[in-house]
């Protein structure tokens, strides 16, 4: 008896001491992985530490759910895999884990943050902004206020490196809301307070917003003053001299840079003291201290070579720089060289700019949060179904006695499934409409996105060769310069053509009376002088009699065009052959298009009428002309084929009703 008490009374204790464990904070899973990271030992990077982590996976998917043990041992080997810089490793060990756990929210937030600081150390910005939106909607869902704030820090501080300032400050100002909401800080929270004003300010100067980015840089640097942190409150006295240099406060903002370049340095933070350099360089030649200017030049060109800056968007600023101080120098050569690499960089900069796929994130986000209103509105509309049905019950009980009752409950339940079958129509009628303003919301952004590049590149390049047409006075040079001006200028006009396309597929589309051949002949003509340029040879079989049918001039227009233009652009030698016929049965007409180019392999057939899907980047199209036409097709009520055989050419056949519904 004795002994089976003890047994119970030791059981309580453990089951006492295993609820007092319980669940790990959040704040202790920091702590935790903090704590792993400082007593980590170093890996060779050449080891490879796949094969051990997916012995480790194995072991814990043998049971159903992953317990506090298994989390510390997982903390632990992310912590070991980041300080030997295998982060693709604690990538791995992350991403395979997060599926299970599901019902785990605070786990799950922290592993997604992990996720994003691991990927923001990779520099893969996108996929470090989706981890934190991720973890933001956890967090928001169990309250943790300071984790979410931080989270809102680390999103606006990725996009201050990028091209979406306007989404930086939105969530730099949501986390600073939160922090305002809480009565008590401590210093964590201090520093998250002082990098939300301190990012907020240098947002507010990208978009010309200087006073307001004044004052909120001025906010953190009296929380950093407060803490005794004289190096960062001297970076942001730096950012703070860069928005008075743009309002042209040149003497104020001296001194400033002054400081942040002096602590920086000395502090070892080399970056920050080459970028308050660069503008300590900009601030001398706008005054005129060209002496001066030269000596800050040759110290910072000294910091680039022995502290191997590579910040993209710093070097930028280094060659314009540099460009100016050969120009001064009147060293030409030197100041070609540096205006070559100063493009160069920042075609680079631009072919990685991500501003669409931030923008896209954004909304994904919002629409989870939204989603996640609706469950929580449709689990009170269950509670309140429940009661209704509870009510109807006792209702039904009560009506078995009194005759009048039932007879009222019949007909409420008779018109309760008349709205019931309304509100099912009109969810129908919400879900199809959302769903088309979804797809078109989507395409109307790859259009934005995609024709904000496309245009900004040839402008980019109309303003290079202007600043190198400046540089040179060789008549032959000149010339030739102006032919690549014309050349870039007819690339843009040939862009903008087919937005005007996609812009015309959106409108209403009439059925006319409408002369097949008249039309091809109009698209002929107008195509005169590409057609002349490729020396394209065009053999046109058409019926007898001109073809009228009921359709729309406008999509066959564009139709014709973009299958035409195709033909002539996507060859292999200079020389292409494009053969056109059309012959109308009884209730069809058909176009056939032919051409001598590069054709296209079977499994591409579907893909090549995606928008800007291109078979290589050697072609000179937009990716946009299969596209079109087969969205006109669509509308038409028609159907396109393919038939191709590689380096041989390509059929596109088009077979449209004669009287379209």
């Amino acid at each position: 008896m004795h002994r089976k008490l003890l047994v119970a009374y030791l059981f309580l204790i453990f089951c006492s001491f295993h609820s007092l464990l319980g669940k790990i904070p959040y704040d202790s899973l920091r702590s935790i992985y903090n704590r792993h990271l400082e007593e980590a030992q170093n890996i060779d990077s050449n080891t490879d530490l796949r094969p051990d982590l997916i012995n480790f996976l194995e072991e814990i998917y043998s049971d159903s759910q992953i317990s506090e043990t298994e989390i510390r041992e997982i903390l632990a080997r992310v912590a070991s895999a980041e300080k030997s810089q295998q982060l693709d490793e604690g990538i791995y060990l992350l991403s395979s884990v997060v599926p299970w756990l599901k019902n785990q929210p605070l786990y799950l937030a922290f592993f997604h943050t992990k996720l994003g600081e691991l990927y923001r150390s990779k520099k893969k910005s996108i996929n470090a902004i989706e981890q934190f939106m991720k973890a933001g909607l956890l967090l928001e869902k169990v309250d943790e206020i300071e984790e979410l704030a931080r989270t809102y820090f680390n999103i606006s501080l990725i996009n201050m490196g990028g091209n979406n300032p306007e989404i930086g400050i939105n969530y730099s100002d949501q986390g600073l809301n939160l922090l305002k909401s809480k009565a008590q800080f401590n210093k964590s929270d201090s520093n998250t307070l002082r990098g939300l004003y301190s990012v907020k300010g240098v947002l507010l100067g990208k978009v010309g917003e200087y006073e307001s980015a004044i004052e909120a840089i001025n906010l953190s640097i009296e929380i950093s003053e407060a803490m005794n942190d004289t190096i960062r409150a001297a970076i942001s006295y730096g950012n703070k001299a860069i928005i008075l240099y743009k309002m042209g406060s040149f003497n104020a903002a001296l001194p400033l840079l002054q400081k942040d370049f002096e602590t920086s340095f000395k502090n070892g933070l080399y970056l920050s003291a080459f970028n308050a350099g660069i503008y300590i360089c900009k601030v001398h030649f706008t005054l005129g201290n060209n002496v001066l200017g030269f000596v800050w030049f040759d110290k910072i060109s000294q910091m680039i070579e022995e502290n191997s800056i590579s910040n993209i968007a710093s070097k930028i600023e280094y060659f314009n720089v540099a460009a100016d101080v050969a120009q001064l120098k009147g060293e030409k050569d030197k100041e070609i060289e540096y205006l070559r690499k100063y493009q160069e960089i920042d075609l680079i900069r631009d072919s990685i700019a991500s501003a669409n796929d931030i923008t896209q994130l954004q909304e994904k986000y919002l629409l989870e949060k939204e989603v996640t209103k609706m469950e929580l509105l449709q689990t009170t509309n269950q509670l309140q179904a429940s009661h209704l049905r509870l009510r109807t019950s006792i209702l039904v009980i009560i009506a078995l006695a009194l005759i009048i009752v039932l007879w009222y409950v019949f007909i409420l339940r008779q018109k309760n499934k008349k709205i019931d079958k309304l509100n099912e129509l009109l969810e129908e009628k919400v879900s199809d409409r959302t769903s088309r303003l979804l797809e078109i919301n989507k395409e109307l952004d790859t259009y934005l996105y995609r024709a904000s590049h496309d245009i900004r590149r040839p402008i980019r390049t109309l303003l290079g060769l202007n600043n190198v047409s400046k540089l040179n006075q060789s008549k032959e040079q000149l010339e030739k310069l102006f032919d690549q001006v014309h050349f870039t200028a007819l690339n843009m006009d040939k862009m903008l053509f087919k937005l005007q396309m996609a812009y015309d597929l959106n409108n209403e589309h009439k059925t006319e009376k409408v002369q097949l051949n008249s039309v091809l002949q109009d698209c002929l003509k107008d195509m005169a002088l590409e057609i002349e340029a490729h020396n394209a040879k065009i053999d046109i079989v058409l019926p007898q009699n001109n073809v009228e049918i009921n359709a729309n001039t406008a999509l066959l227009r564009i139709i014709l065009d973009n299958l035409i233009e195709n033909a002539i652009l996507y060859q292999n030698h200079g020389n292409p052959e494009v053969k056109i016929s059309i012959d109308a049965g009884k209730y069809y007409f058909y176009i056939h298009i032919k051409d001598n180019g590069y054709g296209i392999p079977t499994e591409y057939y579907d893909q090549v009428f995606d928008a800007y899907f291109k078979l290589s980047n050697k072609t000179q199209g937009s990716g946009l002309g299969l596209f079109l036409a087969f969205k006109a097709v669509t509308f038409l009520g028609g159907e396109i084929a393919i038939q191709s055989e590689i380096n041989s050419g390509s059929q596109f056949t088009v077979k449209i009703p004669l009287s379209p519904k």
